[in-house]
């Protein structure tokens, strides 16, 4: 499973039986069995404490099922290497880490040594100037932005976005899901969970929608309208 080679195919995440939480706790979310497939933003939607961020996150392999299987491809995650994860799939959690005192330069330079690359995502993101700051001094919604530049910047299949725009301004809003549909346009997959999924009304890039409810996962209609979508929680 080569990231770079991938962009253009049907890349798959499949949770087969799958119970999310953390041990010893009880299950946030049981028996899922679902499949999210193809290129383009896949939406997943619920009430807050639903187990959005429980589910992202054992999707993308960054904590262990309580039960059940993950599959990336039909390979179980959990025999799938670092290096092979961070090729194949990159992951924004929805509170940006700001410990670190490298410069927003540094950091993205770790994953694309292409300065122009890098410049010009920054401007889109209104980043600009920002580029000799440390991570540490960044608002959190600075310091977010910096955080999804460098998930598009590792060129990915796959893009795992939990609540990443908790701390945006409309602005940065717009720009990242104007962004985001661009990667759709080269192939990409993009899975994300929102409370602005009102923004992807009638988006032509939206694969699906699913829904966290009493009842586990329920697939809604990509088509659909946000009151529809939003009657479904």
């Amino acid at each position: 499973m080569n990231g770079s080679n991938q962009h253009t195919a049907d890349q798959v995440i499949q949770a087969s039986d799958l119970s999310v939480g953390y041990h010893g706790h009880l299950n946030v979310l049981s028996n899922l069995s679902y499949e999210w497939k193809g290129p383009g933003i896949h939406l997943i939607i619920g009430e807050n404490g639903s187990g959005k961020s429980t589910l992202i996150r054992t999707l993308a392999g960054l904590q262990s099922p309580m039960a059940g299987l993950v599959k990336w491809n039909g390979e179980d995650v959990a025999l799938i290497s670092s290096p092979r994860r961070v090729s194949n799939m990159a992951f924004v959690q929805s509170i940006p880490p700001r410990q670190s005192e490298l410069t927003v330069s540094e950091a993205l330079a770790l994953h694309e040594p292409n300065q122009n690359k890098v410049d010009d995502l920054l401007d889109a993101f209104n980043l600009g100037e920002m580029h000799m700051k440390s991570l540490c001094d960044l608002s959190d919604g600075l310091a977010q932005r910096v955080m999804l530049v460098r998930a598009i910047l590792q060129d990915t299949p796959w893009i795992l976005l939990d609540e990443p725009t908790a701390f945006f301004d409309v602005k940065s809003r717009q720009v990242m899901w104007s962004q985001l549909s661009a990667l759709v346009a080269k192939g990409r997959h993009v899975m994300v969970s929102s409370h602005d999924y009102h923004l992807l009304e009638g988006n032509p890039d939206l694969m699906s929608v699913t829904t966290i409810g009493a009842d586990g996962l329920e697939a809604l209609d990509p088509a659909g309208s946000f009151e529809s979508w939003n009657a479904s929680i």
